[in-house]
């Protein structure tokens, strides 16, 4: 049975694996635009610390000359050189406000619909340690949230926010903090026996505290819930030892909505110190704009430093990233299409499966993609003439194909469709087959070679057509269901690529 032998050499065609290549053109522009921002945005960041740089060599090189005698000349205004200095200082603060403004976790929070996990802690002390022990502990608990140690164990669960700002929404409160002071002691005149009577109020040896902690999702507060348990459970591990033994045990874990004004009072005024500080930045600009009309602006003596532009750098290095990202999007398609082992040719279909290509389907299905009119020109440059031909039409000839390859097969009247794709990627041909040949029996969509019982079902049909699909079918697999069929003696009308 086994026709024919498996010396072939698979032979690859470079039209049809450039146009494997176009035909992934997002990926190819996105490749692009990733490689181009990095290595316009590397280049403007060093060109701007080169500048610095040269700067702070000038100034130093200034430094260390004032004793040298110096030529006469025209100095710079003094209060223009001051304008300038507050103003270079207020920019750069603006500017680290305004990435806090844009970047921070803490400013994007909803202030009125705010996600926060609440644990609750029952903190019971032993009976002879008293009410001490537990103030103590209570100060420890709180000075554990507070201090940034729990912080510490809960970053890194909301991504993007940063260990200070993770600190600040962290919050603890302890229930009748003022009640479990130390032991007093009241002393008071008895109204018989002229004796003092001495009486100790013991205060309460137990209290219940809660530790808050404020997410960007209902997630991450989900996520907080079990790690602050975790937390200040092995914390309490460790007060064991150091302060007095008591037990902590879970009280309620709740994960709610609420407003919280702390934050939305410290939103406020970080935007008003915004508006201030920018606010302050035109007025300076407004009082060296009127000093130079009125005074002139600086003349030197020395050197002019020549400073390179940092955005014409940046851009020359983006066009490289351009062309680079371009060149490495290829060389990975071209690994991809060598080495994943699918089906992406059907060239050679006979000499390398041993089976007759009965039809093709290569009309696309009609799906809408952004720029799909980029898609629909590459498949008319690919397919030329045939290109043409609608979906319909298409699928009719492969039909007509297995009708001819049926008839000179006599005796056929059930025929088994299989292949190693999804059922959905082929309803549609099935479809059209059942419907143009009306004399057989098809049988529905099978996988004979991941289900037993398919293949088993395989005897009982008088021949078997694969269905397959390019870029989805591995190769390997349509020759093991090949082998499949041919252990069985079950005759192999062919494949058809859909």
């Amino acid at each position: 049975m086994n026709e024919y032998q498996e010396t072939y050499e698979k032979e690859i065609s470079l039209v049809e694996l450039m146009f494997y290549c176009l035909k992934k053109w997002r990926w190819i522009v996105i490749s692009m635009l990733i490689v181009a921002v990095a290595a316009g945005g590397y280049k403007y960041m060093s060109t701007v610390k080169g500048n610095q740089l040269r700067q702070q060599e000038a100034l130093l090189e200034k430094e260390n000359g004032e004793e040298e005698p110096k030529e006469e000349g025209p100095v710079k205004n003094p209060n223009v050189a001051y304008y300038e200095q507050i103003i270079a200082n207020s920019e750069q603060e603006l500017e680290k406000q305004d990435a806090f403004l844009k970047d921070s976790v803490i400013m994007q929070l909803d202030a009125h619909h705010l996600q926060t996990a609440t644990v609750s802690f029952y903190l019971n002390v032993e009976d002879e340690q008293g009410a001490n022990a537990l103030e103590n502990l209570v100060s420890a608990y709180e000075s554990y949230v507070r201090d940034g140690r729990l912080a510490e164990q809960l970053y890194g669960i909301d991504a993007g926010i940063s260990r200070a700002e993770l600190q600040y929404l962290l919050s603890f409160d302890c229930d009748g903090k003022d009640k479990y002071r130390s032991t007093s002691t009241t002393n008071f005149q008895a109204e018989q026996g002229g004796g003092i009577l001495e009486v100790q109020v013991a205060m309460p040896e137990q209290v219940i505290f809660q530790v808050q902690a404020a997410g960007s999702s209902e997630d991450v507060c989900k996520e907080y819930l079990g790690q602050i348990e975790k937390a200040v459970k092995a914390y309490s591990s460790q007060l064991q030892k150091e302060i007095a033994g008591h037990s902590v045990e879970l009280l309620a874990s709740v994960q709610s909505e609420k407003a919280s004004d702390n934050l939305q009072k410290y939103q406020t005024d970080t935007l008003a110190s915004y508006t201030t500080l920018l606010t302050n930045l035109q007025t300076l600009k407004k009082g060296l704009q009127t000093v130079l009309d009125e005074e002139g602006e600086m003349i030197t003596v020395e050197e002019e430093i020549v400073l390179a532009n940092p955005v014409s750098a940046g851009v020359k290095f983006a066009i490289v990233g351009l062309v680079l990202g371009a060149f490495l999007a290829a060389f990975l398609l071209i690994l991809i299409y060598l080495m994943s082992g699918k089906l992406q040719s059907t060239e050679a279909f006979r000499e390398e499966f041993g089976m007759q290509l009965l039809g093709e389907v290569k009309a696309p299905a009609g799906k809408k993609k952004i720029f799909g009119f980029i898609d629909t020109w590459l498949y008319h440059l690919e397919e030329g003439a045939y290109a043409n031909i609608s979906r319909d039409e298409q699928m009719r000839i492969a039909a007509a194909s297995l009708k001819g390859a049926a008839a000179q097969k006599e005796g056929l009247k059930k025929i088994m469709l299989t292949g190693t794709i999804a059922k959905e990627d082929v309803t549609e041909f099935c479809n059209c087959l059942k419907e143009h040949m009306r004399e057989v029996t098809f049988s529905d969509y099978r996988q004979i070679v991941f289900d037993a019982a398919a293949l088993e079902e395989l005897d009982g049909y008088d021949a078997v057509v694969f269905l397959e699909r390019k870029g989805v079918s591995y190769s390997k697999l349509v020759k093991k269901e090949r082998e499949l069929a041919a252990g069985r003696e079950i005759p192999v009308l062919g494949t058809v690529v859909v």
